[in-house]
């Protein structure tokens, strides 16, 4: 999932990307935006491994996309602990 215009990805690239938010998106589940100077992107799991994917083939840096990822499983592990009664 990508909301963000694709318009000067390739470009916006060689700016500082980093990782600015975790939403829980009724219908989507959690989504991460990573702002690349004025871009603002949303990507699900799906769409930040697929990132990770390309940008590490591409030699590109993948820091921000990692990040969010992590991020991701951390908050959606400590929810399944929750539900199933764990600590």
């Amino acid at each position: 999932m990508r909301y963000a215009s694709h318009d000067n990805e390739v470009a916006s690239t060689d700016r500082m990307e980093e990782f600015t938010g975790l939403f829980d998106l009724p219908g989507e589940g959690f989504v991460a935006q990573l702002r690349n100077g004025g871009q603002s992107s949303l990507y699900d799991r799906q769409g930040l491994q697929y990132l990770i994917l390309q940008r590490k083939q591409e030699g590109l840096d993948a820091e921000a996309a990692e990040q969010a990822l992590a991020r991701m499983n951390a908050v959606q592990n400590t929810i399944g602990l929750q539900l199933s009664g764990g600590s």
